[in-house]
């Protein structure tokens, strides 16, 4: 009888490790050690069999649930995108996972103008909108009159495809799959689109996902477009208010316009936050809403004011906050009030009407406090002309760190020349659309630069005349551009 044999091993294993009792000279009990040496085998093949079968189930489900959590991500942009264009985005991002496709466009109906556009046609560069005619014979505008689905497993095979899109691309069109997207009112609102799927054409089981996606779409879409039409409202509206107080005075007309238009183009150079960006555009365009507590003799005084009259000005500042007040600002816009009425505050304290320093100030108003008084000194008031550029910069220039946050003039400066005279002159009764391109590529700086006489480097040559002409545009003969 030979001794038992047992295998050391301390590791962790998958191999068996148990003793083996086999006795050489006894063939019984040697048939009996190997009936439990392949009993234990089985076992342990059964288990690794078990454990492969889990892993493939587990991800078969995977598979069958992943629709369903891209569904539950488009059903909660519900509570986080108001905004249209973010909205689609998020759509279209999660129907192309979903179905597995390489294209995806959420085409929304415009009914005045009897077409379908998308706002974000994936994997177009540089046309980030697309038109068709709802009376087109393509197959999107098919699907929006029929009001019914379409599947095609071969694009070109098909009479309505319309490949003149993919030769101007260089994209090859092959499945296509159509859902009309329809309100409570089973009216068509819209069309989604999706194209060429990876496994080949689009199944029952696909349709059936984009009807579900349409369906909740629908109610998303619709919310966005109430939410933008209101929107749209209340910013006419407050821009008719501005409009109101600077219309009193010919000589102000189109100033809250200007520096609305100027604080947003600094605000988007300095990246603030997009949620900031709505409350930065209603600040500027209300912060000289309290004017319309000053007296006209004041306003329209053809001449230098006295102390009495300059503090009369100032109270503006603290009727503007007074009015907006009394406005329902909610959430993120309740801020509005405040902010536009420290438009005239000053980084060491020696602003109106609180007298608040640094960062006391909040820092859209800051933007505003740039934009505010760079249109200012750009246009003409009843106590000076409008002043030549090069002054303007000195007094913007010397306001750094005392008036102004350094950081945002600097900002100010370096924005694209062509945008900042394209506001300068937006309310002048002028067109600048055709003389503008020349200056894409040339800073504020640099503009002010050359007017200061610095020699024109290569393409800006002619420069200076245009901008002059620009600027001077309609003055009289005898013009000065200082008191």
């Amino acid at each position: 009888m030979s001794k038992p044999m047992y295998r050391k091993d301390n590791r962790k294993s998958d191999r068996l490790e148990f003793p083996l009792n086999i006795d050489t000279d006894n063939k019984e009990s040697t048939r009996d050690s190997i009936e439990v040496l392949t009993s234990e085998l089985t076992k342990k093949e059964l288990a690794l069999v078990e454990r492969t079968i889990r892993s493939m189930g587990m991800e078969e489900e995977l598979k069958r649930l992943r629709p369903l959590s891209g569904l539950y991500r488009v059903i909660k942009a519900l509570t986080t995108e108001r905004r249209l264009e973010s909205l689609l985005d998020v759509i279209t991002k999660e129907t192309q996972s979903i179905l597995n496709c390489d294209r995806c466009s959420v085409f929304i109906l415009d009914k005045q103008k009897a077409e379908l556009w998308t706002q974000l046609a994936q994997g177009l560069d540089k046309q980030k909108q697309i038109r068709v005619a709802l009376s087109a014979a393509s197959v999107v505008s098919q699907c929006a009159r029929t009001a019914k689905q379409i599947n095609i497993a071969d694009a070109y095979k098909n009479k309505h495809f319309d490949p003149a899109f993919d030769r101007l691309t260089g994209y090859r069109t092959e499945s296509i799959l159509c859902v009309p997207m329809l309100n409570r009112h089973a009216d068509v609102i819209g069309v989604f689109q999706v194209l060429n799927k990876s496994t080949g054409s689009f199944t029952e089981s696909d349709e059936e996902w984009l009807l579900a996606l349409t369906t909740v779409a629908a109610g998303l879409i619709e919310q966005a477009q109430a939410y933008l039409e209101i929107e749209h409202f209340v910013d006419r509206t407050l821009e008719t208010l501005a409009q109101t107080i600077d219309k009193r005075d010919p000589l102000t007309a189109g100033h809250s316009i200007r520096v609305t238009n100027y604080s947003l183009l600094l605000g988007k150079s300095l990246k603030i936050p997009e949620v900031d960006l709505p409350v930065l555009r209603y600040a500027a365009m209300m912060h000289d809403y309290g004017k319309i507590g000053v007296p006209e003799a004041i306003l329209w005084k053809n001449g230098r004011l006295t102390s009495t009259e300059f503090a009369c000005v100032q109270q503006h500042a603290r009727y503007t906050y007074d009015l907006l007040s009394n406005l329902p600002f909610k959430g993120k816009l309740a801020s509005v009030p405040f902010i536009a009425s420290c438009h005239h505050e000053k980084i060491d304290g020696s602003g109106y009407y609180r007298n608040l320093k640094g960062n006391e100030i909040p820092y859209l108003a800051r933007i505003i406090a740039v934009a505010d008084v760079f249109d200012a000194l750009t246009s003409e008031r009843h106590y000076r002309n409008r002043m030549p550029l090069e002054k303007v910069a000195e007094i913007m220039l010397s306001g750094k760190g005392n008036h102004f946050e350094p950081e945002y003039v600097d900002f100010f400066f370096n924005l694209p020349s062509s945008q900042v005279v394209t506001v300068m002159e937006s309310e002048r009764g002028q067109s600048t659309t055709a003389g503008i391109k020349q200056f894409e590529m040339t800073s504020l700086k640099r503009l002010i630069e050359l007017v200061l006489g610095a020699k024109p480097k290569r393409k800006e040559e002619g420069l200076l005349k245009a901008f002059e002409a620009i600027y001077n545009a309609g003055l009289p003969p005898n013009y000065k551009p200082l008191d």
